[in-house]
C-alpha cells in the first residue's frame, strides 16, 4: 500500500458540502495523481461500502474505504475539512477528519491491518488533536506516517 505522502494530502480546511462530495474530492486526487483508473467506478465501491454500514468511526472522524477494479494501486489519503459534514456516524456527531483506503479488486488483506491500526491510534486524543491542529502538511504527514509504522 502506499503510504501517505505529502502529495495524499487530499485536502486541508477546505468547505465540502456533503460525504459523498468529500469522498469524490478524495477519489479525483487519487485518480490524478495515477491510483485509480475510473473516479466514478471508485466512488461507487466506497459508497458500496457505506451502504453496508457507516465508516463514521465516532468523534468526528470517518474511515472509508472500498475495494474496486478502478483502483491500479492501494492508497491512504488524508483530508480535514473546514466544516463537519454529516456521516451518520455511529456517535451520530458530524466529521471534519476523513482517511480514506482505497485497495485493488483481489487485493490481499493488508488495508483490513492499516485500519485497524489506524481506528485504534484514533483513540489516543493526542494523535487526534495533532490531526486538527496542525497546519504544516509535512509534519501532519509525519505525525501520521510516524503512528501508522510503530
Amino acid at each position: 500500500m502506499t503510504m501517505l505522502t505529502r502529495e495524499h494530502v487530499c485536502f486541508l480546511d477546505e468547505s465540502i458540502a456533503t460525504r459523498t462530495d468529500v469522498i469524490r474530492r478524495m477519489v479525483e486526487l487519487a485518480f490524478r495523481l495515477g491510483h485509480v483508473d475510473n473516479v466514478d467506478v471508485a466512488v461507487q465501491a466506497v459508497e458500496h461500502r457505506e451502504e453496508e454500514g457507516t465508516t463514521g468511526f465516532g468523534k468526528g472522524i470517518a474511515i472509508p474505504h472500498g475495494k474496486s477494479s478502478a483502483v491500479r494501486e492501494a492508497a491512504l489519503m488524508f483530508a480535514r475539512l473546514a466544516k463537519p459534514v454529516d456521516w451518520n456516524s455511529l456517535d451520530g456527531a458530524p466529521v471534519d477528519t476523513v482517511f480514506l483506503i482505497l485497495v485493488p479488486e483481489g487485493a490481499h488483506d493488508d488495508h483490513l491491518r492499516l485500519l485497524s491500526k489506524l481506528a485504534r491510534k484514533l483513540m489516543h486524543d493526542d494523535f487526534v488533536g495533532a490531526l486538527r491542529e496542525t497546519n504544516d502538511v509535512d509534519r501532519l504527514v509525519g505525525t501520521i506516517r510516524g503512528a501508522l509504522e510503530d
